[in-house]
């Protein structure tokens, strides 16, 4: 049997067996230079036939009379969707409102839905209140049929990007003419040189190797996702105008305050951004894990916007106009691993571009007791694949006494003197009734509050309100009481001191 072939500019058709999809005058030029988007290579497979047939397939779904597709098509998509989304809320609703008072209780829905599990290894009672708590968006402990409506449009919601509608909101947006539709022509065109992109040795098939260059490049595409979602939710201020974007990660910062965020018990921590000279207005993002103050110095003017974030109770800065500040204490809005590896990092700029409206210039990801902006950041493609460790600074001679050699490696940076009044805040910034840490331990060592009974091992000799922050829960240093001695206030965990040995004669 002979087969007829008719050449298009978008691909080849054989006649007999499926009809062309396109026709030369539909198609469009592409532009130099031009790469897939991430809607396009999902789903790609080695063969072109099945990976163009499973690209057309949600388009002639969802195309409409005109076989175009455009915007109100997805519209209508996702009002058919939503539509579906209360509808099953609806039903769970009105399965479970055992009584048909129109008032779901939680008694009622776990009586309902508990008949429908199996026997597993998990809580189910937890399980089903934490899906109740979901439903009762007021917290009254009841669920009325506007609120189960209201929860499951929430969840069609959270879930949107990952359904057809997304699928298709992501093929219009690479409409090659950018005139609003999206005809078959177009996207044969857009699917087949998308193969081909990939197709680096133009045998008509991707290999195990090109298959994994378009796996590689999905991975990282749903990595941008997620990052873009985590950051969506920080709320950061939009940039206002053509600030260089700089993001500080640090885990730890290597220096203690002489104030405090967070109370006389919890440790805060502080770091230096020494602003270079420079024309350019920076916007800076600083995410610390501990409760820290920034302390902003050098040209500091050059500093528009300055958002100080982390997952601990408290933040706070120095040196900048308090109109310029952004705190966002208390966020686990992003994860810690944000520029761990050059993936991530390209991941977190594009996100932090997305959602500030500036591109990232430059990123830190170490500890460091003072830093220098622009020109101790890394540009985010140049992220290296591991945390770099920052040696500490030089330390005088008298430290290398116990306890405070320790701070050699765990606070390098020392105690920095903090004017309370100065510090831009979250919360409330009092001074140190006694310095945080081995500053404080030293301290009550030198009046005879306490005294060494061998290496990390203290007796409390005189009353003390309390011990130096982060010392209380005995987790490095061990304190008992001498008789008569009331223990302070913060002292958690008193382990009984081993005895010392008897000196023979």
């Amino acid at each position: 049997m002979r087969v007829a072939l008719r050449a298009t500019v978008s691909g080849i058709c054989i006649a007999g067996l499926f009809t062309c999809l396109a026709t030369p005058s539909e198609a469009q030029e592409l532009p130099n230079g031009w790469r897939p988007a991430p809607a396009l290579r999902q789903g790609m497979t080695s063969f072109p036939e099945s990976y163009i047939a499973q690209l057309f397939q949600p388009f002639r779904a969802s195309a409409g009379p005109d076989r175009v597709l455009k915007q109100e098509d997805i519209e209508r998509l996702k009002q058919i969707a939503a539509a579906r989304q209360r509808a099953s809320g609806v039903t769970t609703f009105f399965s479970s409102d055992l009584d048909g008072d129109g008032r779901l209780t939680l008694a009622e829905f776990k009586d309902a839905q508990e008949q429908s599990w199996y026997e597993t290894s998990i809580d189910i009672s937890s399980e089903l209140g934490k899906r109740f708590a979901k439903l009762d968006l007021d917290g009254d402990g009841t669920v009325t049929l506007e609120e189960a409506k209201a929860a499951a449009e929430k969840l069609g919601q959270a879930e949107s990007g990952r359904d057809v509608a997304g699928r298709l909101q992501q093929l219009l947006a690479v409409d090659p003419n950018q005139d609003g539709t999206l005809t078959a022509a177009e996207l044969e065109q857009l699917g087949r040189a998308a193969f081909a992109y990939y197709d680096r040795d133009k045998d008509g098939v991707l290999s195990k190797a090109e298959r994994t260059a378009v796996s590689a490049e999905n991975s990282q595409d749903d990595e941008i996702l997620r990052r873009k979602q985590e950051v969506a939710r920080c709320m950061f201020p939009r940039a206002a105008g053509q600030e260089d974007v700089f993001f500080v990660n640090a885990y730890g910062v290597g220096a203690l305050s002489s104030v405090s965020l967070v109370g006389q018990d919890e440790v805060t921590e502080t770091a230096e951004i020494v602003v270079e000279p420079g024309e350019t207005p920076l916007y800076i993002v600083a995410l610390a894990r501990s409760p820290t103050i920034w302390r902003v110095t050098g040209d500091a003017k050059r500093v528009t916007r300055f958002v100080a974030m982390s997952p601990a109770k408290a933040a706070g800065v120095t040196g900048l106009p308090k109109d310029t500040v952004t705190l966002l204490p208390g966020t686990n809005c992003i994860s810690n691993r944000l520029t761990d590896r050059p993936s991530a990092a390209q991941a977190t700029a594009v996100a932090f571009e997305d959602a500030i409206g500036s591109l990232v210039r430059g990123m830190i990801d170490s500890p460091r007791v003072s830093m220098k902006l622009p020109s101790d950041a890394t540009a985010p493609e140049k992220m290296p694949a591991r945390r770099t460790a920052v040696l500490p600074p030089p330390m005088p001679p008298r430290w290398d006494e116990d306890p405070l050699k320790s701070l050699r490696s765990r606070r390098p940076g020392g105690l920095v003197e903090i004017d309370a009044a100065s510090v831009v805040a979250s919360a409330d910034v009092t001074p140190y009734e006694v310095p945080p840490l081995e500053f404080g331990l030293m301290k009550l060592l030198q009046d005879g509050s306490i005294e060494a009974k061998g290496r990390q091992f203290y007796t409390i000799r005189k009353p003390i309100a309390r011990l130096p922050a982060g010392l209380g829960k005995g987790n490095f240093y061990i304190f008992d009481l001498a008789p008569g001695i009331e223990p302070p206030s913060n002292l958690f965990n008193r382990p009984r001191l081993p005895p010392l040995p008897t000196l023979r004669p």
